[in-house]
């Protein structure tokens, strides 16, 4: 009785091994004000960012791209309410990539703060829709403050 319990236990964590394998990660839009690009990792530090803050923002897609364009798009707005288009970055990406950063570089030096990503004049709410030729693949809202 013992033996068939053994062989039933490791059958099913087998099966889950299996299910747990074919699985693709949610793709995630990570925004925060520290990149390790060692490990190519932004810390995902919220949606909340004062004006003066450094903004880096990173598309993780889990297994690698299954595309070859990424579109990075910045909007007005919430989520709800999707405003014009401020601007917009293109990349190419391969399936060897599982992630994808945008940092920018500030006119002071070091990466671009918020403002200078978002290119809001003032503090304001705004979408980050990142898409492919297939189609939209996440969003995420940001809330730009004052200092």
């Amino acid at each position: 009785m013992k033996n068939s319990k053994k062989v039933m236990m490791l059958a099913t964590l087998a099966l889950g091994a299996m299910f747990a394998g074919c699985s693709k990660p949610e793709p995630v839009i990570a925004c925060g004000r520290e990149w390790n690009p060692a490990v190519n990792i932004v810390a995902d530090t919220g949606s909340v960012f004062r004006m003066a803050d450094e903004l880096i923002v990173q598309v993780r897609y889990g297994t690698g791209f299954d595309f070859n364009e990424l579109k990075i798009a910045f909007y007005e707005g919430t989520l709800q309410n999707k405003g014009p288009q401020i601007w917009e970055h293109k990349a190419r990406v391969t399936s060897r990539l599982d992630s994808y950063t945008l940092e920018g570089r500030s006119r002071r030096g070091g990466y671009a703060t918020a403002r200078e990503m978002t290119k809001l004049k003032a503090p304001g709410t705004v979408v980050i829709e990142v898409s492919s030729e297939n189609g939209l693949i996440a969003t995420k809202q940001l809330s730009i403050v004052n200092q």
